[in-house]
């Protein structure tokens, strides 16, 4: 008999500015191990196209498929302008 052996994490999602309207400004998941930052943009329907700033513990990430570990914090960002 073979084991599931994916275990759940749980992060916590941060939207600012007019990506509140996908979620709540702040939200805990649970994810399975090994989900990625496309993961968590996929369960808030946020398409693939839409430009971000991302930060995971405060580092910036532009890869959509860098992993999510038990207890980060993700920060999603609409671009910035300013003058």
């Amino acid at each position: 008999m073979k084991m599931n052996n994916k275990k759940n994490i749980t992060a916590t999602i941060k939207f600012f500015a007019n990506l509140r309207d996908f979620a709540p400004p702040k939200k805990i998941v649970t994810l399975l191990t090994g989900s990625t930052v496309s993961t968590v943009l996929d369960m808030f329907a946020i398409s693939k196209e839409t430009k971000l700033i991302i930060l995971i513990n405060g580092s910036p990430h532009k890869k959509r498929d860098t992993q999510i570990k038990d207890g980060d914090i993700v920060a999603i960002f609409p671009p910035l302008a300013g003058g």
